[in-house]
């Protein structure tokens, strides 16, 4: 049990802040407890000489005070960092400069404005990194550019695979200014002990999710992942049991927000109960969450228990693949589409229309192919401006050409299937039949 730092230390390490030049006042707020940024924080809510006077008024939080960062850094050395809710800021980066950040990492315009909205709605993700011993096993894949700037398909180890992934992940979540944790299954060998949970990216609309994880940097995050050896079991139940203690107490304002938390599982195996975690996760699926499993694995044993364990569970569970077996899902149903490894990314980093979840899982009719098209390019038909397109059931040709004019101006993406640049929609065949039998296979939303 965490016990609060004496008077006197508290008092002692106060008086040589005095030692620094311009040093904050302080207002005298007996005890100790954290509350949810944006709340009227209460008498008690905040540690002995931790708040700044005339920062704010009496009984709010402050955000962005120079005065309270000094003394939240200082209360932090002494505490340990326990109070993150009291500490969290909005730190959301207008959509202006999301889209201009993510389309240089090879985002799209439109796939840019949906991540920014998706990270309004999953304003938190938790990513549960198995670094358990059988990520050693070398059947993994990356995609690498060679000297002459061509991707191309690696051999790997699993590990590398989701470093890769974990990393690409902390890149987005730092454009976006969306607070992203990553939590290791177990302790990390290679790496210090406090790296087991990392957090990257901002905080929020005003933070009601506690952390005690360590907030790094995209360096740092980087570098730790790549240090690491990976060993150990596969304690999912606990991992799983850890977020639901974190959001169970943010659960009624995240849905009276409207607001969700991406929970990824990023494994290779299974968990080391079956029954335990089945119970963890339904306790999961019970907050305002959506669940995704990034499966590091082809093993059909691992794959199949994942899959019926989507079908007993009563919340939708999102499996992904690796980019190479996820494209070659989605190319099967959908083979007007290059399933480029961004749009790959973001549905593992977590979008909020349904739409995407489709991809996969059956043939876009005619409407629908038009929502994506909009979603991914951003809706601009020839004009100049951002506008609807064309219905492609009224009039297919002028659906296409103005596709194919939203395309110009926009990079092309390695195809993971083709395993070669293409353009992120072939446009002459848009409003094609279906490869489904019959209409039943297909799906509309």
């Amino acid at each position: 049990m965490y016990q609060p730092a004496s008077d006197e230390k508290m008092t002692a390490h106060m008086q040589s802040l005095q030692h620094e030049e311009s040093p904050p006042a302080y207002q005298v707020v007996p005890t100790a407890q954290a509350v949810p940024v944006g709340e009227a924080v209460p008498t008690g809510a905040v540690p002995t000489g931790a708040v700044p006077t005339g920062a704010v008024p009496t009984g709010a939080v402050p955000t962005g005070v120079s005065g309270w960062d000094r003394a939240r850094e200082a209360w932090d050395r002494v505490s340990g960092g326990l109070y993150p809710a009291l500490g969290a800021r909005r730190n959301a980066v207008p959509v202006e400069q999301a889209v201009s950040s993510l389309t240089k990492l090879g985002f799209p315009p439109g796939l840019a404005k949906e991540l920014h909205a998706s990270a309004e709605v999953f304003p938190y993700r938790f990513w549960v990194v198995d670094n358990s011993g059988s990520m050693q096993a070398g059947d993994g894949s990356r995609l690498v550019q060679d000297a002459a700037g061509a991707t191309k398909v690696v051999k790997s180890t699993r590990w590398h695979e989701l470093t890769d992934v974990v990393c690409a992940i902390g890149e987005l979540a730092s454009a976006l200014g969306a607070r992203t944790e990553f939590q290791l299954l177990n302790r990390p060998s290679g790496a210090p002990a406090r790296r087991q949970r990392m957090a990257i990216g901002g905080c929020g609309d005003d933070a009601p999710v506690a952390s005690t994880a360590e907030t790094v940097d995209l360096q740092t995050l980087r570098s730790t992942m790549r240090a690491i050896s990976p060993s150990g079991g596969t304690p999912l139940t606990e991992a799983v049991m850890q977020i639901v203690s974190a959001l169970e107490p943010a659960a009624d304002t995240l849905r009276a927000r409207g607001q969700q938390a991406v929970v990824v599982l990023a494994t290779d195996g299974l968990p080391n109960c079956k029954g335990s975690f089945t119970a963890a996760l339904k306790q999961l699926q019970a907050l305002p969450v959506w669940l995704v499993v990034r499966l590091c694995t082809d093993d059909e044993t691992v794959v199949d228990f994942w899959n019926e364990l989507d079908a007993s569970l009563e919340a939708p569970l999102e499996v992904l693949d690796d980019e190479g077996g996820e494209a070659e899902e989605v190319t099967a149903h959908n083979r007007w589409l290059n399933y480029g490894p961004p749009l790959h990314r973001a549905r593992e980093f977590g979008l909020h229309n349904k739409l995407f979840d489709l991809l996969d899982e059956a043939a876009l009719v005619p409407f629908q192919q038009r929502q994506l098209c909009e979603l991914l390019l951003g809706g601009r038909g020839g004009g100049g401006e951002a506008e609807l397109l064309p219905e492609p059931d009224d009039d297919l040709q002028a659906f296409r050409a103005a596709v194919q004019r939203a395309l110009v101006g926009v990079p092309t993406v390695y195809d993971p299937v083709a395993k070669q640049k293409r353009p992120w929609i072939n446009a002459a065949l848009l409003g094609t039949p279906p490869p489904c039998a019959s209409r039943d296979q297909c799906t509309i939303l």
